[in-house]
């Protein structure tokens, strides 16, 4: 999935376009439910200490998720990332999960 949009936004926005990197330095290293059947109280709980982040990492990073339930796990990639060195994080998200407890 991610060659194909790095792709079409390479024809849209040219050499403003986001690389992608030969290795993931995201790397998940503790398994967990999938977030959308968990309740937004678990959501929150559940991704702290579940990735760790390999460097050297770029300076500009976008994250890209396919659905962001509560947003916690781009939040806790995010700080992972500026952590390792990054200067700026991007999240780019297709869909959003609407709150089961509403």
């Amino acid at each position: 999935m991610s060659t194909h949009l790095i792709k079409s936004l390479q024809q849209h926005i040219g050499k403003e376009c986001p690389t992608l990197p030969k290795h993931n330095p995201i790397q998940k290293i503790k398994n967990t439910q999938a977030q959308h059947s968990l309740s937004r109280k678990e959501r929150l709980k559940s991704p702290q200490n579940s990735y760790k982040v390999d460097t050297p990492i770029a300076k500009h990073v976008a994250l890209f998720d396919d659905v962001m339930t509560t947003g916690s796990t781009v939040e806790n990639c995010a700080k992972l990332l500026l952590k390792a060195g990054a200067e700026r994080v991007d999240v780019w998200v297709i869909a959003r999960t609407p709150d089961k407890e509403h």
